[in-house]
């Protein structure tokens, strides 16, 4: 009788680790989509790092098919939004999917957003993660403090400017970037890195003219119109799915306070937030609502799963893994989320 009941439970305890190690094995693979300067896996000589630092990996471990995409770190919405075709179809051909599911990041939402409206067909899903959906207001302060220090715009000085940074992200940022661990796929070789397409494509009013054109998912109510984008009380999206594409955003509250109380990056953190708080934009009620570069309002996407305490760069796992330990199981949960809805 004890050895029966011994049996039972392994059965048991075997079917309940079976059916937990496939809660992200999701119907349509995974393509995860960095933001800006983002990467596969970084050779810093001695060691590697991933850009989704230990997410993929948990993903994976939980049943999941996860491609990680490598797009021009420094370019426009349009050029990165093309290269994520490339990619997407890439991964279509070597899987034999018919869709994938897109989880972005930062500016990865806007190039993700790009893709399902181009192709709808083949985009399952749009999830994006502290999403840079209403651009950020670092953008236009950056190219105050470049014609500040004299490089004004068209001058030869910011040429120079432009091809010095592009040189460094073109053969250096990017030749850094090694082999991932997506098996048998790896992103191409990128194009010519540009901060000033950059600089152009996360400013808030370039953003809007994008957002007229690729409106999927959003809200409609645009907070850089009812408050310039210092709070993030605008109502969610009613458009949940369009064109057979379901969307969803996962928000990161405001950085200036500290998310883990052994983080030893929160002290830089909160200088650096509380010093921009007071330069980049005006403050609103001492308020004003961001995850230290992104407007809080502008993480809002279709089916908004919610505001969770981390930053930025909290929200992938950086730096190497120093982050709030729930950050990996927001990703699994998400991709547990497409699996019940067939996804």
């Amino acid at each position: 009788m004890k050895t029966l009941t011994a049996a039972v439970v392994a059965c048991l305890l075997a079917l309940s680790f079976t059916a937990q190690a496939g809660n992200s094995s999701t119907r349509y693979p995974i393509v995860m989509v960095g933001g800006a300067t983002s990467f596969d896996t970084f050779d810093l000589g001695l060691f590697e790092i991933d850009y989704w630092y230990g997410i993929t990996n948990a993903l994976r471990r939980d049943g999941a098919d996860v491609y990680v995409t490598n797009l021009s770190g420094l370019q426009s919405n349009e050029v990165r939004g093309d290269e994520l075709i490339t990619d997407v179809q890439a991964i279509l051909t070597l899987t034999g999917a018919e869709k994938v599911n897109l989880i972005a990041h930062s500016q990865g939402a806007l190039a993700s957003r790009y893709v399902a409206a181009v192709m709808p067909g083949q985009v399952a899903s749009v999830t994006t993660v502290a999403g840079m959906n209403r651009g950020t207001h670092i953008s236009p302060w950056s190219r105050q403090v470049v014609e500040d220090l004299g490089v004004t715009s068209g001058s030869a000085a910011e040429q120079l400017l432009e091809i010095f940074i592009g040189l460094i992200f073109t053969f250096g940022w990017e030749g850094g970037s090694a082999s991932g661990t997506d098996g048998d796929y790896n992103s191409p070789t990128r194009q010519w890195q540009s901060f000033l397409a950059l600089e152009a494509a996360t400013n808030p009013a370039n953003v809007e003219v994008f957002n007229q054109q690729y409106p999927a998912g959003l809200p409609s109510q645009n907070c850089m119109e009812i408050n310039g984008g210092l709070r993030g009380d605008v109502a969610e999206s009613d458009n949940t799915v369009v064109n057979g594409v379901r969307y969803y955003s996962i928000g990161a509250r405001s950085n200036a306070d500290f998310t883990t109380f052994w983080e030893i990056f929160d002290p830089v953190y909160w200088a650096i937030t509380g010093v921009l708080d007071n330069v980049v934009v005006p403050r609103f009620d001492n308020q004003y609502q961001w995850d230290g570069l992104v407007p809080q309002c502008g993480h809002k996407l279709g089916d908004f799963v919610g505001n969770y305490y981390m930053s930025h760069f909290d929200a992938i796992g950086h730096f190497a893994g120093i982050t709030p330990s729930f950050v990996r199981s927001l990703y699994t949960t998400q991709a547990n989320r497409l699996k019940n809805a067939g996804l």
